[in-house]
């Protein structure tokens, strides 16, 4: 299992892509998470244009996450197994709460993006 604790949550739209990314620095992360969606004609369903990248991983890789479950205190993001070796850990876990880091309004928007995120998706998500 991967596991940070997150200062900086940021989701936002650019040149038709919507991005969450999540850290442990906002201009330097050692360790981060960020997830972006395209919706494009080419994309054979919603979930081919959802991808993921991670600190361990070389690239994003598109249709890789099974899960994602938003608790009070940590965000999780299960891959794929068939993913596993690719991003270095099948569980990524995402502390929040501590002090001096994401606070509540930042966690109660990330809720809402993960929301659009992963709509109309087929990966299960729970918050």
């Amino acid at each position: 299992m991967k596991r940070f604790i997150v200062s900086t949550v940021q989701s936002f739209h650019e040149d038709g892509v919507f991005t969450i990314g999540l850290g442990d620095h906002p201009e330097n992360p050692s360790n981060f998470i960020i997830i972006t969606r395209l919706d494009d004609d080419d994309n054979a369903t919603v979930d081919d244009g959802i991808g993921l990248l991670a600190d361990e991983a070389k690239y994003e890789r598109s249709n890789a996450i099974e899960k994602i479950t938003c608790h009070a205190t940590r965000l999780e993001v299960i891959v794929k197994p068939e993913f596993a070796e690719f991003f270095g850990s099948r569980v990524h876990v995402v502390e929040f709460g501590q002090e001096g880091d994401c606070s509540l309004d930042q966690t109660s928007a990330l809720k809402g993006a993960l929301q659009a995120m992963f709509f109309g998706s087929h990966v299960e998500i729970s918050l």
